[in-house]
């Protein structure tokens, strides 16, 4: 008896060995120059993106028609939504702090991003990874040198019970992907490649 013949166009979809990447199983994490914080226990994450890259183009003319060429890449801001929960330190305002501090009644303190100041560096390195059904790790990334460009606390509003949020704009030098370097979400997971 033959194989059954898959519907449609055979991507190796048919093979059970296969593992979709969901939207909802990731994790953001900020390393602040060797002391590794997880945007998770920061403030939960909501909803982030992957890197979004454009190749600058320059053009040719040659003879009768314009050829186009790829030149530098741009990096895209990518948004980064959290839960804002009550704790002892709001870590999005910590991170502003080791730029800028603003003070009561007199001019705010400035600092150099470059700087390394008492509350760590401004620009960071900031990991995306996605897992599996069973918390292995699928894809990461790597973003190098990100920084909030910008930081929106949320609005307020008598009439509505949603959680407060807060939404950064985060910058970056350049995004690469990686072997995962977290491997799972826990040492030790019971899942099987069934999953």
């Amino acid at each position: 008896m033959p194989a059954p013949i898959p519907m449609g166009l055979n991507f190796g979809l048919q093979n059970s060995s296969q593992r979709f990447k969901r939207k909802f199983r990731w994790i953001f994490a900020i390393d602040d120059r060797g002391k590794a914080t997880v945007a998770a226990p920061m403030l939960p994450p909501i909803k982030s993106s992957r890197p979004n890259i454009n190749f600058k183009e320059f053009n040719v003319q040659h003879l009768t028609e314009t050829i186009y060429f790829p030149g530098k890449p741009d990096w895209k801001p990518i948004p980064l939504s959290l839960y804002d929960l009550k704790c002892n330190e709001n870590q999005v305002f910590k991170w502003i702090k080791s730029i800028y501090v603003p003070s009561e009644g007199k001019t705010g303190e400035w600092r150099p991003s470059l700087e390394k100041s008492s509350f760590g560096h401004f620009k960071r390195t900031g990991y995306l990874t996605l897992f599996d059904g069973c918390g292995f790790a699928l894809e990461e990334w790597v973003f190098e040198n990100i920084w909030p460009q910008q930081i929106n606390f949320g609005e307020l509003e008598m009439g509505n019970s949603d959680v407060v949020t807060v939404d950064l704009m985060l910058r970056y030098d350049r995004a690469y992907e990686r072997e995962p370097a977290r491997k799972t979400l826990e040492s030790d997971q019971g899942c099987k490649d069934s999953c």
